[in-house]
């Protein structure tokens, strides 16, 4: 496979990935970062349930796989966002809420989207 086709494709992946991130940011909006929350739980949540599908049920060209998992879901989540958001709450208790929020809740989608996934696919 020619590495300009997966380039191509995480690039086409990451446009939709970060407009559907920016649409959820602005219906979101609000002086606490749900937006951000809601989409990294999402994002993870898609990210663990579909590595079980790929592996167990689908087998998808490797562009497909980079478009998806990559572009979209790459420009969908990100970490440095989540750290900016809690800094700029400029105070300890609710960034620590949405540390909390964002960790424990990131564990538990995974958790919950593998046993979905499996679930999917026995």
């Amino acid at each position: 496979m020619r590495y300009w086709q997966r380039i191509i494709a995480v690039g086409f992946g990451g446009f939709f990935g970060g407009a559907l991130r920016e649409a959820i940011e602005l219906w979101l909006a609000g002086p606490f970062p749900w937006g951000t929350i809601v989409i990294n739980l999402l994002g993870t949540f898609i990210s663990a349930f579909l590595v079980v599908l790929f592996a167990r049920k689908l087998n998808l060209k490797q562009t497909t796989a980079d478009f998806i998992m990559v572009g979209i879901l790459g420009a969908f989540t990100t970490f440095s966002t989540a750290v900016l958001d809690m800094v700029k709450l400029g105070q300890i208790w609710p960034a620590l809420l949405y540390f909390s929020i964002t960790l424990i809740g990131g564990v538990m989608v995974v958790f919950l989207a593998r046993w979905l996934a499996k679930r999917t696919v026995a």
